[in-house]
């Protein structure tokens, strides 16, 4: 099995009970199967406790005021203190790493949703690059793993890291190139055409295409009306989805009130920021279209919630960036409903099309 992270994935450590927004409150942390019989013999006095604070029919911690039973006042966990790590249930000990799957790969992350995390994302000046490893685990096979679609996948994901972080161009015309990119390549999938991926990447990757879409993107600028519309719709979807916080609907409804504000009256987030989020998104989702097809889909969702984090921020003022990138987190990325909902939303190409993304780029 290989493995791969982000080259700042070592440096996170949790800082237990000075973390500004617990990953133990709030959420309902589910226990795995394996966890749950263990729990169901530990003897003792904590064996009680365990047996009185868990929800055995919902395989969960139970909760008090939102927070886990097991986090005590000093913001610790006490199963922790009791029999540390080896004692947490899979949830707890993987969190705040995202894991996605493939055949004879992992590929691990860290979340936005956790204030530590956030930081080294975000916080990130320098370019991200990867670390590799491999070990002799034998996984089982996943069954019907299209191999040469993903083998497309990784090496188009390659070419769009390599457009994201060429810092010599402005970030709009990065991502720009990244959208039509997928496009294109959402078409030759959708035809079964995964034989002119090759070609399509050699011509994405000539010196004319950054002139060319400049021309492009330039013709949107004046397009403002367009923008706010594009922005509206984007910020309505998310009326739709289920709303896991309180604060949430307020932070969209400030940004709502902004969005007819002329683009240049509005502070934006940094370039290198826009570049570490897009990374983020495009590193943990995109390659998921060797499971479903939708490539083009996950490029969609990657920038939309780009645009949406850094439209909230501007809304709320962009040092609170971090909390905003948390929230959204919390409501998008770690509710299955709401991600699924949102990149189905996105596939309206007369309110999400290309050229709608385009005039988003164009600012």
């Amino acid at each position: 099995m290989q493995y791969t992270v982000p080259h700042y994935y070592k440096k996170f450590q949790c800082i237990g009970g000075k973390c500004e927004d617990t990953c133990c409150v709030g959420w309902q942390i589910m226990i795995d199967q394996n966890t749950l019989k263990k729990y169901s013999k530990v003897k003792g006095g904590f064996g009680n406790r365990l047996h009185n604070e868990i929800n055995w029919k919902q395989g969960c911690f139970r909760q008090y005021e939102k927070r886990c039973a097991f986090l005590n006042e000093e913001n610790l966990c006490d199963i922790y203190l009791e029999g540390g790590k080896d004692l947490f249930c899979k949830t707890c000990r993987l969190y705040p790493r995202h894991i996605e799957e493939f055949e004879g790969l992992k590929e691990i992350s860290l979340s936005l949703s956790c204030p530590t995390a956030a930081e080294l994302i975000l916080g990130c000046e320098e370019a991200v690059t990867f670390l590799h490893a491999q070990n002799e685990k034998e996984e089982p096979e996943i069954p019907d793993f299209d191999y040469l679609l993903f083998t497309k996948l990784m090496d188009t994901r390659k070419l769009m890291f390599e457009i994201l972080q060429n810092r010599e161009k402005p970030f709009a015309l990065r991502a720009s190139i990244i959208l039509a990119l997928a496009h294109d390549l959402q078409e030759r999938i959708s035809r079964n055409a995964l034989f002119q991926v090759d070609e399509l990447l050699e011509r994405y990757s000539q010196n004319r295409v950054w002139e060319w879409f400049e021309k492009r993107i330039s013709s949107y600028r004046e397009k403002e009306k367009l923008r706010e519309v594009t922005m509206g719709n984007l910020l309505v979807i998310l009326k739709q989805l289920e709303t896991l916080q309180a604060d949430w609907g307020t932070y969209i409804s400030k940004a709502k009130k902004i969005i007819t504000y002329p683009i240049n009256e509005r502070e934006g987030l940094s370039e290198v920021m826009l570049e570490q989020l897009s990374m983020y998104f495009i590193y943990t989702y995109f390659c998921g279209a060797v499971y479903d097809g939708k490539a083009y889909g996950k490029i969609k969702f990657a920038f939309a919630s780009v645009y949406i984090i850094q439209e909230i921020a501007r809304a709320v003022g962009v040092s609170n960036i971090y909390e905003v990138a948390r929230y959204y987190s919390r409501e998008i990325e770690h509710s299955d409903f709401n991600k699924n909902k949102l990149e189905v939303l996105l596939e309206d190409e007369e309110k999400f099309g290309l050229n709608s993304f385009l005039v988003l780029f164009s600012t």
